[in-house]
């Protein structure tokens, strides 16, 4: 593991006090309100960083990678159609028929389509 500096616990922090899974450009847009001089480079290595000492979630829907500061297994529901993605709790009931003591279960993807864009689409 990387040596932990101000810049990555920033980065860390501000994930961390998120629920909207951002993008590197979001946190990028964040975390320079509180360092003005950081790069955008630093900002995606430090978030690649991070996922590979799985200390956050990093996945990719709808062709863009998103970052989770919550570590912690649990279901990503995403909308196909306006890109919203929700925290739920995972079931590892669901997931008996694969189980595999040598594999852990820490993110799983759900696509589908919200309630708010199901409304729109029936016209309700």
């Amino acid at each position: 593991m990387k040596r932990f500096s101000k810049r990555r616990q920033c980065i860390l922090d501000n994930l961390e006090s998120r629920t909207d899974h951002p993008t590197a450009e979001m946190v990028y847009s964040s975390v320079r309100e509180e360092i003005p001089n950081i790069s955008l480079g630093t900002v995606y290595r430090n978030l690649k960083d991070l996922a590979s000492d799985y200390q956050i979630l990093s996945f990719t829907q709808n062709g863009k990678e998103h970052f989770d500061g919550n570590n912690h297994p649990h279901i990503h529901v995403c909308c196909h159609l306006c890109g919203k993605i929700e925290d739920h709790p995972l079931n590892p009931s669901l997931f008996e028929p694969a189980n595999d003591p040598s594999f852990e279960i820490t993110n799983v993807i759900v696509q589908g389509i919200c309630s708010d864009c199901a409304k729109k689409q029936s016209g309700n």
